[in-house]
């Protein structure tokens, strides 16, 4: 024969080690830059600070919450004509203790005549 010598087990040897280097390294490249922010405001986003309006605080919101709410281009007024959260399906409405409401896809305090890229019409 050709001096080959074929087996299963090395055959299944090969395929676990080089999945183990695949996954390995997947994993390193996934995990590498998490640290970047951990020690608070570091990154250049500042929290805005609370004022008179309790719509406008954000203190309570992870860097992460904050990242949502800007991907998702919410804004405090909404440039759409007849689309705001306050007619959103996604709104949630404020309590009688709270002047803002809220937003199913986001933490944080919510202007009812505010807007974001995911507006529903609400349905009756």
């Amino acid at each position: 024969m050709g001096g080959k010598d074929y087996s299963r087990r090395k055959f299944i040897n090969k395929c676990f080690s080089s999945g183990s280097v695949l996954l390995g390294s997947v994993l390193f490249l996934n995990c590498r830059g998490t640290n970047e922010s951990s020690s608070g405001n570091e990154s250049g986003h500042k929290k805005p600070s609370i004022s008179d309006d309790p719509c406008n605080d954000l203190t309570s919101l992870s860097d992460g919450e904050l990242k949502k709410r800007q991907s998702l281009g919410y804004v405090k007024q909404s440039t759409v004509p007849d689309n705001s959260c306050g007619n959103c399906a996604l709104y949630i409405p404020a309590k009688s203790e709270k002047k803002c409401g809220g937003c199913i896809l986001f933490k944080g305090p919510v202007y009812i005549e505010g807007h974001c890229v995911q507006w529903a019409a609400v349905t009756a």
